[in-house]
């Protein structure tokens, strides 16, 4: 049985700088209600905890939620946040020096922006893309040189910093534990780079049409519709394997 469904936001629930579909985030609110088979819905997103907090009201969700690709955990139900055991002091010091050189260095004259109100890890966006491919091989360097042992990761709209052992695959493993579920009982649905380890990671693996090439070579599945409606079709995949 696949008793978790987990989505990423960016890409699967909506594309980024792009109006949601209301009615079709309101058919995923009410899909894991409809049948005893359905597995729980929850969020995995390196967005930050507001963002994500949002998102989780907004589909009326209980099972808790990860947030800064699994360096949060937030319980909707209890109204609590814990934090990855990997996020140090000193792993802190390294992420605001880094954050410090994307103020100074790279966001003056440009449409980059800091992605604001994150903790475990530290990252800017722009709606351009030739700025996020120019500054990634730069964010490479800088993090290599300056502070070795974060890693750099990117979207089409963002370049983020990430410590160890803070990862969407490490977020999964995290709830899945707390939760009391094996990996091969969840099923997740991403579209970027930084879904690639928790897609391997779990059950059942999903793209939406949408995602970038390496992911869709990667996946179980891919889906035939994009964004949101690739997320839609993938539930019920999952939903109807339950039900065989």
């Amino acid at each position: 049985m696949i008793e978790l469904f987990i989505t990423d936001i960016d890409g699967c629930l909506a594309s980024p700088y792009e109006a949601y579909d209301l009615t079709g985030l309101d058919t995923l609110r009410r899909l894991p209600h409809e049948a005893d088979t359905a597995p729980a819905l929850t969020l995995c997103s390196g967005r930050s905890y507001p963002y994500v907090e949002a998102m989780t009201q907004a589909l009326a969700l209980t099972t808790p939620v990860l947030f800064e690709a699994g360096g949060g955990q937030f319980d909707p139900v209890a109204a609590q946040t814990a934090w990855s055991p990997h996020l140090t002091d000193e792993v802190e010091a390294k992420l605001r020096t880094v954050e410090r050189w994307f103020a100074t260095e790279c966001v003056p004259g440009t449409q980059i922006s800091i992605d604001h109100a994150k903790r475990t890890q530290t990252g800017v966006v722009s709606p351009k893309g030739d700025e996020i491919r120019a500054l990634r091989p730069q964010a490479e360097q800088f993090v290599a040189e300056e502070t070795p042992g974060l890693h750099v990761f990117a979207t089409d709209i963002s370049v983020d910093v990430v410590p160890p052992g803070i990862t969407k695959r490490d977020g999964v493993e995290w709830l899945a534990d707390r939760l009391g579920l094996a990996l091969d009982e969840t099923a997740y649905i991403g579209d970027a780079e930084t879904d690639l380890e928790a897609l391997n990671a779990v059950g059942t693996s999903f793209a939406p049409a949408n995602a970038d090439a390496t992911v869709r070579a990667q996946v179980d599945h891919v889906t035939e519709g994009t964004v949101l409606d690739g997320v839609l079709e993938a539930f019920r995949y999952c939903r109807a394997q339950n039900d065989s």
